[in-house]
């Protein structure tokens, strides 16, 4: 008898060790992500639900006992244990939807375009008369992918926002021409301000000058999934991708963002 209760406190001793670690790892990587969305430097849809998520999952690591004392209390009222039930429901599924969606974005983000693929450059912001990062960046992914399909031909799709001086075809146009690129490679679609008009609109070039119906989405990485999943809907069933960098500091909020613009997209299209 006294062997079995020296055991069993050995086990306690053990399951509180290991509860300690995780706990302590959960704050750790909470704190170290909401580092990386203030470090994006700006306040965004993406950077303000992620720094909340992360807040209240520190804040259940470091009151773990308490909560779970509020828990046992709550689950012994009338009607307790249903809402205690729901709510973790809701919270795994959110979770698996999370690690499901960014899943999506990597497969979506690694599929190779037909050979004979009309590359199709999504828009960023236009700073003034010059590309964005962000937009400097997927023109790079075209410029890398033109230069190794000399054949194929390019659709710039982006129209001009309400800060910028030009259009964003425009600028993705020069820049490509200023780099090399033969002007008669590539055609613009200035009137988009959408993913789902830029497909759209790109189709109604496509047709009209006959090129090849098959796409390669130049886009950053976690927003190719999402981009393919519109043209799919919209008819289109050979949908590749070339993916663009996205710079570090951004990938939290950006990926945030997308995971839920993602779920908008399931549920209610485009």
């Amino acid at each position: 008898m006294k062997n079995e209760i020296i055991d069993n406190n050995k086990d306690n001793s053990t399951v509180k060790y290991i509860g300690l670690c995780v706990r302590g790892l959960v704050i750790i990587i909470s704190l170290g992500m909401i580092f990386w969305y203030i470090d994006s430097r700006f306040i965004g849809f993406g950077n303000i639900i992620g720094i909340l998520f992360f807040l209240i999952a520190a804040g259940c690591a470091v009151f773990y006992n308490y909560i779970k004392q509020f828990i046992l209390k709550l689950r012994k009222r009338k009607g307790g244990r249903i809402v205690v039930n729901i709510v973790l429901i809701l919270i795994g599924l959110f979770l698996i939807y999370t690690v499901t969606a960014i899943g999506l974005m990597l497969y979506g983000s690694n599929k190779t375009p037909e050979k004979d693929a009309t590359v199709v450059v999504l828009g960023c912001e236009v700073r003034g008369e010059e590309p964005s990062q962000t937009l400097k960046n997927r023109l790079d992914a075209a410029y890398a992918y033109l230069i190794e399909n000399p054949n194929t031909k390019a659709v710039l799709s982006g129209g001009q926002g309400d800060n910028e001086n030009i259009s964003e075809a425009e600028c993705m146009y020069r820049y490509l021409t200023e780099k090399g690129i033969a002007p008669e490679r590539l055609y613009k679609e200035d009137k988009s301000s959408t993913t789902y008009e830029n497909i759209q609109f790109t189709m109604e070039i496509i047709k009209s000058n006959g090129l090849s119906g098959n796409l390669a989405i130049v886009t950053d990485w976690y927003h190719e999934y999402r981009a393919s999943l519109i043209a799919t809907r919209q008819g289109i069933e050979n949908v590749g991708a070339v993916s663009a960098s996205t710079q570090t500091y951004l990938t939290a909020n950006l990926v945030t963002r997308e995971i839920f613009a993602l779920g908008k997209e399931f549920i209610f299209g485009s």
